[in-house]
Order: structure tokens, then sequence, then C-alpha cells
């Protein structure tokens, strides 16, 4: 669960604050709780905070408190509670108006209520909930990369984070895109800035979960995300929810990019580490064929499932040898590139014209390409059992790294 504008209403001792404008924001998550009695914040927010104020410093200004009520929504901040009294009588119309515009949540509290007790009830609740999700998190940490038994007490402490033994639940592997090459560009090695961004991409993932009704168990190792999505036996949108997540973390956090694989379904917490193996397995698939911010699904992998199951690849090697290694090094001798014609041109089911369009070289060309490669592997490029060895063995120079 998050703490937000909306679901702090709900905690006890907070019966007489009331939300007087920006409504349509009231699902912004609260990170922390401040009490400030100066108007320039910039110094010392980081985003996300609920801000209280009695308005010593403002009093009845109004140009002034519309300042900065426009720089915390900037900042963005999760909201402001207005303590009205003798300093702030009450809150302007023309701050109504803004936070209704641009959805920033404003609350007023009686000035005769104590804020020691409402900020430290808020701060409890999101202390509570960070040591809830500490716990989850050690448990699934657990639960997918240790060699456990599924006993009855594990699945009581399952059922305590919000596991139901009666859906079923997708995995999801969340993995930030060239991360430690990012952090060496960018010369970062200070620890809290690192885990900030984690936590920043973490946090989104979550809220896209709690925007989707999902009640997830995860963890996060490395920098990678771990998500067991519960699912709906009449709905299944884990595709929209993965894509969701990928441009959700581009709009928010701009400078990091990420790549999703999707592992398969099961009913059971003893089957969590098998699906979320297929989802790594997924995103391995990415790494093969270079790609970011991309997602991939475990069930559209093809034949490749079956070349993540072989654990000895002498023989897959000695097969893309014997079909693809003499054009390979007829390439590298010549600094051609008749492999990748190959590709593109089976990739385009043989057709000549495509074929030279994606190439960006005339169709003649392509001619004599395809002429010269079935001289160099001494094969029939229209003979289909011929074309089967050669795609396959493609796919296997793709797996092995051995075609770049």
């Amino acid at each position: 669960m998050f703490v937000t504008c909306k679901n702090i209403l709900n905690l006890p001792g907070l019966e007489k604050m009331k939300v007087v404008a920006g409504k349509g924001g009231l699902n912004k998550v609260i990170r922390w709780v401040h009490v400030t009695e100066v108007p320039d914040v910039s110094n010392w927010v980081k985003g996300g905070e609920l801000l209280f104020i009695t308005g010593v410093a403002i009093g009845n200004n109004t140009e002034l408190l519309m300042q900065f009520v426009k720089d915390i929504n900037m900042r963005k901040l999760a909201g402001l509670v207005i303590n009205i009294g003798p300093y702030i009588e009450k809150t302007p119309k023309e701050i109504l108006d803004f936070a209704d515009n641009v959805d920033f949540p404003i609350f007023e509290l009686p000035f005769e209520v104590r804020l020691i007790d409402i900020t430290q009830n808020i701060c409890r609740t999101i202390f509570t909930e960070k040591l809830e999700k500490e716990s989850m998190s050690n448990f699934m940490r657990e639960i997918i990369f240790e060699d456990v038994n599924i006993t009855e007490e594990m699945l009581s402490r399952a059922a305590l984070y919000g596991y139901n033994e009666n859906k079923n639940y997708c995995a999801l592997v969340v993995d930030i895109d060239n991360f430690r090459l990012y952090l060496k560009e960018n010369e970062l090695q200070d620890e809290d800035t690192i885990s900030n961004i984690k936590n920043r991409i973490q946090e989104t993932i979550e809220y896209v979960m709690y925007k989707n009704n999902k009640k997830c168990l995860y963890t996060m190792q490395s920098d990678a995300f771990f998500f067991m999505v519960p699912m709906e036996k009449e709905n299944n949108n884990i595709d929209y929810i993965a894509e969701t997540i990928k441009n959700q973390i581009n709009k928010t956090i701009g400078f990091i990019t990420v790549s999703i694989g999707i592992g398969g379904i099961c009913n059971h917490l003893r089957g969590f580490n098998k699906v979320i193996l297929e989802g790594r397995k997924a995103l391995e698939m990415t790494k093969f064929y270079k790609k970011d911010d991309c997602i991939i699904n475990y069930k559209d992998l093809g034949i490749f499932r079956l070349f993540f199951e072989i654990n000895n690849h002498n023989e897959m090697r000695k097969l893309f040898n014997e079909n693809l290694l003499k054009l390979k090094k007829y390439d590298e001798k010549n600094s051609s590139n008749l492999l990748q014609t190959l590709i593109v041109y089976l990739r385009e089911n043989r057709n000549l014209g495509k074929t030279a369009e994606i190439l960006y070289i005339h169709r003649n060309t392509i001619k004599y390409r395809v002429k010269r490669i079935e001289e160099i592997l001494n094969c029939d490029l229209k003979d289909e059992e011929v074309i089967f060895n050669i795609k396959l063995c493609i796919r296997i120079g793709i797996f092995l790294n051995l075609i770049k």
C-alpha cells in the first residue's frame, strides 16, 4: 500500500483535516512530512513531501502564498496543509483555483489541532509501510533465489504480504539498461545517489501497480526488480502493465531506460522461482540482440527456449560452424557483409526487392550476393531444408554471440 494524499484522510486523528482544492491529485504518494514557515523551500525538498504551514512568515499575503504554492508544485511535492487560524484566516480563492487547475492537493486544518500529533501519525504510517516492504522484499528474495521448501509457515507469511493462493501470478523482471556504463560515464560512485536512482525506479513501478490495483509481491537485486503480479482470469493485462512501467520510467526519470522480461504464469508460491527465471531468460535475449528500452515475453522466444535448456553448447557451435562458419570467415577476410545480407534476405522471405530496399543497394547487387553466398556455402537457397538449417544456425549464432 502507498501512503497517499487520499488515504491519509482515513488515519485516526485526521478527521478535522479536509481537502479544499486539487482533488485530481489525491493519488500523489507522500514520501515524508515537513512543517515549514520559510517561503523558499528549494534547498531542502526532494519531491514527494507533504508540507504543513501555519502562515507565520506569509500571513495573509496572497501573492507570496501563490508564489510558494507554485514553487512547491513545480518541485513535485505531494501537497500542502494550511493551518487555518490567526495567520492565514482562509485559503484565498486564487490559490484554490490554481491548485484545481494543476491537480495539486491543498488541505485545511483548524489551528487548534496539534500539528505534532498529525505529522507524527503520518510519519509513523510511512515508516511502518517501509518496514513492511523491506520484510516482504527479504522474504521474496529467499523464495526466488534460494532453494527453500515451501512450508505452511511460509504460505502464512506470504499471505501477510498479500499473497492469494486462489490467484494466478505472472513474473515481471525489470532491468535498468546499461546501468554500470551510465554510472561510469557520469562518474557516479556515491552510494546514496545510486540508491536514490534505484528507489525512484522501484517507486515508479510500485505506483503503476497501485494504479492498476495490483497487490504484488516483489524484491530487488543488483540492477533488477522482480515482481510477481496477480492476474485476473478474465483479463491478463500484463503486456499493458509492462508497457506502462517502461513509459512511466522514461517520463518521470528521463535519463534512465529499462527493459522488461515477462515470464510465465503460475498458481502457487513454489513456482515463483521458475517463472522469474523465465523472465530473466527473456531479458537475456535483449542483450543478444543488443536492444534497450524494450519488452520481451518468454513465450515469444520460440526455439531460443530450447537453447536455454541445453547446458553443453559444443554441439550447437559445431552445427553453426558446419553451416555458416565459411561465410563468416569470408566476410572477415574480405571485409564484406554477406552474412548480414543473408540474414536480411531470409528475414524478408527471400524477397530481393525488400532486401535491396532495407540494405540500400541495387536489386542486381542482391542477386549477385545471393549467388556468391550459395557458392561459398555450397548450397541451394531455394531448398527449404537448407533454409531451415541456416535459419536455425543464425539463431544459434545470435545465442552464442557468434554473430555480432
